[in-house]
């Protein structure tokens, strides 16, 4: 009776490269080879332990301490990078003249459109004007084209469905 589960095969099919015998031993649980054992046990050591921060650190403006989960560092900088994204891909287009202030032009279903930023006590805060409502705070100038560009395409969804 073969007692690989799907571990062991992810495990395998990462270390083929690396580790020649595969051999498990059923009786004793554990794979014959010495050198594939002892990887083996780091990588089910690693992934049955959730990874944590050795240092602080900060993205954007939100701080991960020291001991906090990898994973939710990694669900935040996904979540940076998604407006990023979209922003390095909106076709709207803002001017400034002093850095604090952003204004966009004939932008779909919205008109004049202003982005301000906002500094107090060393943190910084982003803030959208759609149709005269403010709206915000953000952490980034980022954010708020991610969501701009978000209300841009609820409108067109309704428009479609009105």
């Amino acid at each position: 009776m073969n007692t690989k589960t799907d571990t062991h095969l992810k495990f395998e099919e990462a270390m083929v490269c690396d580790l020649k015998d595969f051999t498990w031993n059923d009786e004793l649980e554990l794979y014959e080879d010495e050198k594939t054992q002892l990887c083996w046990l780091t990588w089910v050591t690693c992934e049955s332990q959730p990874q944590t921060l050795k240092n602080d650190c900060m993205i954007n403006q939100t701080w991960f301490m020291k001991g906090s989960l990898v994973a939710a560092l990694i669900k935040h900088a996904e979540k940076v990078y998604q407006a990023e994204a979209v922003t390095q891909n909106s076709k709207i287009e803002f001017g400034t003249d002093d850095n604090e202030h952003w204004f966009a032009h004939d932008v779909p279903f919205f008109g004049r459109v202003q982005i301000d930023r906002i500094e107090e006590h060393g943190l910084v805060e982003w803030d959208i004007v759609l149709d005269g409502c403010w709206q915000g705070p953000f952490e980034s100038k980022a954010r708020c084209i991610q969501h701009l560009e978000d209300c841009i395409k609820e409108k067109c969804e309704e428009g479609l469905e009105g």
